[in-house]
């Protein structure tokens, strides 16, 4: 009997066993690898299988029967990870936005083809006129989102991703922000104490709930910042109440980027400067000097972790040309152009994004073992004239240029 079940066992398992050995290697050869975490790789072969980056590394040996995308003379980089994005693959629909994801939006497919893999999705974020952008997104939800047109099941990757919060400009806004994080602790502390002694813990208050999920830091803090001080009072609090800090904004805080750097608070830059204003009075580059293309340049320079903000949330072909998310890449080039290194400006919209968003075990680099987001472009993702030729999710090909009536009668140069 022993035996019998012994081979009953032996004999479910082999084809398991047999199907995951079989699954195919797909190979990317002979293009100019920019893994991001990294040197670059001339003549790099990229293995995937199963949906994972399977081995990275100058002209590898390849298995038996791989599957083979030939790639020499372009580019290929891990897929781009927007670290702000507003109703991409999102239907508004109210409650978690995992429950309201739509594949087949015409969005998901335009930024996947512009080489945006993963987004950090906000609830909302426009208004106004012209669609004057909100500088702090007025929904609570937010959500990882992957973009894989036509295929829900993979698309969720992690909700709730991040808060935003900001505070008012004024000696009482302080206050009120340094009453509500020490009243947050104490309460913190009450309810420790309460399941310590196994008492029924205290509600939390309203207007310490906010407060309360920063303090419990399970996804990290995004604080929209406009001057040296706002950001001289987050880092006392930080210090005190030690939460994971994001400073989205932060282009007035340049001058403390040696603080910044030591702290190892992450900036969020738009390298075009601030969305549309309809202040004309104001001059474009502050009394400081520093015009938008140089900021990200001096935050890395100091040692800052940099992560490029799109310089609209939202995704569309309608409108004022490159001013939404299709220009993900191009707003690194601009970074480029204001003195980043090009390593730098490649990880601002991969790497360093995941590592903010607390996803970088799973996206933003390749990796063996990560999740095998790979682009293929015609050209260094930098160069304004470069388009995606192949986009890879989960191992998967989602987009190819010349399948696609997106891009594929725009010339190549």
């Amino acid at each position: 009997m022993a035996r019998l079940a012994l081979l009953l066992i032996a004999a479910l398992a082999a084809p398991v066993g047999r199907a995951a050995s079989a699954e195919p290697v797909e190979a990317i050869t002979g293009g100019w690898v920019i893994p991001a975490a990294g040197p670059q790789i001339p003549r790099g072969t990229v293995l995937l299988q199963g949906g994972k980056v399977l081995a990275v590394g100058p002209e590898l040996a390849l298995p038996e029967g791989a599957v083979v995308h030939e790639a020499t003379g372009k580019y290929v980089t891990p897929g781009l990870v927007a670290v702000e994005a507003a109703r991409l693959g999102s239907t508004g629909a109210p409650g978690r936005m995992g429950d309201g994801l739509d594949p087949y939006q015409r969005e998901v497919r335009i930024a996947l083809a512009s080489g945006i893999t993963t987004a950090h999705v906000v609830e909302s974020g426009f208004g106004g006129f012209f669609g004057y952008e909100s500088p702090v997104p007025f929904g609570g939800t937010t959500a990882i989102v992957k973009m894989t047109p036509g295929d829900l099941e993979p698309m969720l990757l992690r909700e709730p991703a991040a808060q935003y919060f900001s505070f008012r400009r004024s000696s009482l806004g302080v206050f009120q922000l340094r009453d509500g994080f020490r009243r947050a602790s104490e309460h913190i502390q009450r309810v420790a104490e309460a399941e310590r002694t196994k008492a029924r813990p205290p509600d939390t208050p309203q207007e310490l709930e906010r407060y309360v999920r920063i303090l419990k830091n399970e996804v990290p803090t995004i604080a929209v910042v406009e001057s040296d001080e706002e950001v001289r009072v987050l880092l006392e609090l930080r210090r005190r109440y030690s939460f994971d800090l994001v400073l989205s904004g932060a282009q007035a805080g340049w001058k403390l980027g040696p603080l910044l750097a030591a702290e190892r608070v992450p900036v969020l830059i738009k390298a075009r400067g601030r969305d549309f204003s309809f202040d004309f009075s104001s001059p474009a580059v502050g009394e400081d000097g520093l015009i938008p293309i140089r900021q990200a340049c001096v935050f890395a320079q100091a040692g800052v972790p940099v992560a490029i903000l799109p310089y609209r949330r939202g995704v569309s072909l309608d409108g004022l040309a490159g001013r939404d998310l299709t220009a993900l890449a191009l707003d690194a080039g601009f970074a480029v152009r204001g003195g980043l290194d090009e390593d730098a400006a490649i990880r601002a919209i991969t790497l360093e994004p995941a590592r903010i968003l607390r996803i970088a075990d799973r996206v933003g680099s390749l990796e063996k073992g990560k999740d095998a987001d790979v682009l293929i472009w015609s050209r260094l993702p930098l160069d304004y004239r470069a388009y995606v030729e192949t986009a890879f999710v989960n191992g998967k090909v989602y987009y190819e240029r010349a399948k696609s009536p997106l891009f594929r009668d725009i010339p190549l140069r």
